[in-house]
C-alpha cells in the first residue's frame, strides 16, 4: 500500500535562536492522509529519527492531553522531550549532565520521573515540566534503571533495575523496586526471576508482577500475596482495573506466538478468562486500550493486514476489524520492532512510530493518526431578552480530556433584503465572535472521599465565586461527578453538595481534574442590531488544534432591552 503526502508544512530541525542551550526546537510536523483508509495522519518528527520506544514512554500523552513525552538523540544523546499536542514547540525536558532514556508522566501532568545518567550512575529524577527543575528520588545505583510507572494515586513509583550477572550467566537479573515521590519508603522486591516485570493495576494500589515474560501475577504493595492470574505476554490492563488483556496460546496454536495466537480477557479477582477472538494474529505486537475500555488498537504484526494500524472491538460489540492506517514499517532484523500505539487521553488520536520515511530504516519517526473527531458541546441553550446581551451556556462532550476552549460564532444576515426590507439571519453561514477557555484545576492535598464537602485543588483562580464543577474522574477509575459549590478561597472549593445530576459520590485521588462548568458561558454584548434575531454555534477546539462539528444553539436569540424599548 502507498501512502500520499497532500500537504507539507515540515519547518527545518534547526534549533531556535533564542535558546541558549540546544532546549527548543522548532515543529517538524507534516500532514497527509493515508491513500487506502482516508485517514488524517500527522508526520510529528524528522530529525534525527528514532523517538517513542514502547518500554522507554509508557504513555507519552499528558493526562490533559496537551503535550506528548517522547526521547530523541537529536542532541547527540539520548534525552527526554516534550512537544505541544499539535506538533509544535519541542522542548528538552532534561539536563545535559548525563542521558536519560526511560521517562513516564506524574498523574497530574505537572512532572515528568525519568531516569538520567549522572557520572556514569543512574538514578530516579522528578522534573518540572514548565520549569526543569529536577530533585532525585532513588539512586545513585550501579545498575542500569529500566522501565518504571507512577502509582495510580500518584504518590508512589515502581521501577526496574538490570543486574548484571557474571560470566557464563548470559542471562542479566531484573530487579524490580518501589519508592514513594519523596523518596521514602524504597524497598527491593524479592523472589524476582529473569525477566521480572511489575506494574500498577490502574485504580487499584494492588501490583501486577510477571515472574517471568509468561506469566503474570497479582501482588500487594509490599510484595506478598502473589496470585498467579494469566500465562502469555504482551498484557495490558483495562482501564478500570478489573481485566487484563493477554496474548497467549489458549484458542489457538501455542507454537506460533506471533501466528494464530489468540487473546485472552482474565478477571483480575478470579482469574476466569474468556476470548477477545480467537485470532488475533496482531495482537502480538505491542497493543493499547482505549481509555473508555471498549476497544483495542495494536501494530498489526504483518500477518492478515501487513503493515497497519488496527482497531478492534473488546467487548465484540463492534465485529468489524478497522483498519485505521498503514504504517510500513519495515520488520527486518535490527529495524523498527514494533510502531507501539498509544492512544490520547480521550480516545481520539494514536501515536504510533514508523520507519516508512526514514532513510536509515534503524531509526523511525513518530506519526499521530486520528481516530475520531471531537465530539461537540451538547446541550447548548440561549438565554433571551437579556439587557445586557444573550447569554449562552452548554456542557463539555463526553470525551473531553484534551479540550482546551470553546469557540462562539454568532450568525451572519443574507445579503438581500426580504420582502419586508428585513435581512433575515441565516441559520448555515457563522462568523466567530469570541472565545472561551477551559477553566480547570486539579485536585490537591489528601484524596477527596465521597462525603467529603470542601475540595482542595491547586488553584481556583478563574473559578466563579459559586457555581457546579464536573470531577473528571482522572487517574480515579470513578465516573464523572457533579459538584455544587457555595463559595471558594484561592485553594478550596467549600459548602459542596456532592454528586448533583444524577452523578454518584465517588473517591477521587489527587491528581484528578476539575471542570468548572459555571464557566462554561458566553454572554454577547456586543451584537450590532437589537432588532435582529440571531443563531449562535459552539464549537470545541483541543490541544491539538482539532475542532469538533457543530453545537448549533437553533432557537433564536431576541433581545430586548431598555434601549430598544426607548
Amino acid at each position: 500500500m502507498r501512502i500520499t503526502l497532500i500537504t507539507v508544512m515540515v519547518a527545518t530541525a534547526s534549533v531556535c535562536a533564542a535558546s541558549d542551550d540546544d532546549r527548543v526546537w522548532k515543529s517538524e510536523r507534516s500532514d497527509y492522509r493515508d491513500e487506502v483508509t482516508g485517514t488524517e495522519v500527522w508526520r510529528l518528527t524528522t530529525d534525527p529519527e528514532v523517538e517513542i520506544i514502547p518500554d522507554r514512554i509508557k504513555d507519552p500523552w499528558s493526562p490533559d492531553g496537551s503535550q506528548i513525552l517522547f526521547r530523541s538523540k537529536r542532541t547527540g544523546a539520548w534525552h527526554l522531550f516534550v512537544m505541544l499536542a499539535d506538533g509544535s514547540k519541542m522542548i528538552r525536558v532534561t539536563d545535559r549532565k548525563g542521558p536519560s532514556v526511560y521517562g513516564v508522566w506524574s498523574r497530574s501532568g505537572r512532572e515528568i520521573v525519568c531516569t538520567p545518567l549522572i557520572e556514569n550512575k543512574y538514578e530516579l529524577h522528578e522534573i518540572n515540566a514548565k520549569t526543569f527543575a529536577s530533585h532525585r528520588i532513588a539512586g545513585p545505583y550501579e545498575s542500569q534503571l529500566n522501565k518504571m510507572g507512577v502509582s495510580p494515586d500518584g504518590q508512589s513509583v515502581l521501577f526496574t533495575r538490570i543486574v548484571k550477572q557474571p560470566d557464563g550467566d548470559k542471562q542479566d537479573v531484573v530487579m524490580s523496586s518501589f519508592v514513594k515521590m519523596d523518596g521514602t519508603g524504597l524497598f527491593d522486591f524479592t523472589g524476582e526471576t529473569k525477566h521480572g516485570r511489575i506494574g500498577w493495576i490502574p485504580g487499584r494500589i494492588d501490583i501486577c508482577r510477571m515472574k517471568s515474560s509468561r506469566r503474570q501475577y497479582v501482588v500487594l504493595p509490599d510484595g506478598s500475596g502473589a496470585r498467579l492470574i494469566g500465562e502469555g505476554g504482551h498484557e495490558y490492563f483495562t482501564p478500570d482495573g478489573r481485566h487484563m488483556l493477554i496474548c497467549d496460546p489458549k484458542g489457538g496454536d501455542p507454537s506460533k506466538w506471533l501466528g494464530e495466537c489468540s487473546a485472552g480477557l482474565y478477571d483480575i479477582e478470579t482469574g476466569v478468562r474468556r476470548d477477545v477472538t480467537k485470532e488475533l494474529t496482531w495482537l502480538g505486537s505491542h497493543p493499547a486500550i482505549s481509555p473508555d475500555g471498549r476497544h483495542v488498537a495494536a501494530d498489526n504484526a504483518g500477518h492478515s493486514y501487513p503493515g497497519a494500524i488496527v482497531i478492534a472491538s473488546i467487548d465484540g460489540s463492534d465485529p468489524a476489524l478497522r483498519v485505521l492506517c498503514y504504517h510500513h514499517a519495515s520488520w527486518e532484523s535490527g529495524h523498527i520492532s514494533h510502531p507501539t500505539v498509544h492512544w490520547s487521553p480521550d480516545g481520539t488520536k494514536l501515536l504510533f512510530i514508523s520507519d516508512k520515511d526514514s532513510r536509515d530504516k534503524k531509526k523511525g519517526d513518530m506519526y499521530l493518526a486520528v481516530a475520531k473527531q471531537p465530539e461537540s458541546p451538547p446541550q447548548p441553550n440561549v438565554a433571551n431578552n437579556l439587557a445586557v446581551g444573550p447569554l449562552l451556556t452548554w456542557q463539555p462532550a463526553r470525551r473531553h480530556a484534551e479540550t482546551k476552549e470553546y469557540i462562539i460564532m454568532r450568525s451572519v444576515p443574507s445579503p438581500r433584503p426580504n420582502l419586508q426590507g428585513l435581512k433575515l439571519d441565516r441559520t448555515g453561514v457563522f462568523e466567530e465572535i469570541g472565545v472561551v477557555p477551559v477553566v480547570d484545576t486539579i485536585l490537591a492535598g489528601e484524596h477527596l472521599d465521597a462525603q467529603t464537602t470542601t475540595l482542595t485543588v491547586e488553584s481556583t483562580d478563574g473559578f466563579p465565586t459559586s457555581g457546579r464543577l464536573l470531577i473528571a474522574g482522572n487517574h480515579s477509575m470513578a465516573g464523572p461527578e457533579i459538584v455544587t459549590y457555595t463559595g471558594k478561597t484561592e485553594t478550596t472549593f467549600f459548602q459542596c453538595q456532592r454528586g448533583e445530576e444524577n452523578s454518584q459520590p465517588a473517591m477521587h485521588w489527587n491528581g484528578g481534574r476539575v471542570w468548572s462548568l459555571s464557566a462554561m458561558q458566553f454572554i454577547d454584548r456586543k451584537i450590532p442590531d437589537l432588532r435582529r434575531q440571531y443563531y449562535y454555534n459552539v464549537r470545541a477546539r483541543e490541544h491539538s488544534g482539532l475542532i469538533s462539528h457543530y453545537s448549533r444553539i437553533s432557537n433564536p436569540a431576541v433581545v430586548v432591552s431598555d434601549r430598544l424599548k426607548d
